[in-house]
């Protein structure tokens, strides 16, 4: 039989290990934001913030994100 008998009708997708990591980053992701809804308060300085705890840590986690780019790009 040739190939194109093979293939049939459906469509084969190939999921790769890197695709599955991504996949059980953003599972674990979405149940750490429902279960972190709670409003923290956050001090700098003289400024005080309330905020969902999810939202100030995906501050901070792209906060530090951003400074690292910006150190690689220095280097450069």
């Amino acid at each position: 039989m040739s190939e194109a008998g093979n293939s049939g009708s459906g469509m084969r997708v190939n999921i790769t290990p890197r695709t599955w990591l991504g996949i059980a980053i953003a599972v674990v992701a979405i149940i750490f934001i429902l279960q972190n809804r709670q409003p923290v308060e956050i001090s700098l300085l003289t400024l005080q913030v309330s905020a969902p705890l999810w939202v100030v840590l995906l501050v901070v986690f792209l906060a530090g994100f951003v400074t690292r780019w910006l150190v690689s790009k220095r280097r450069e």
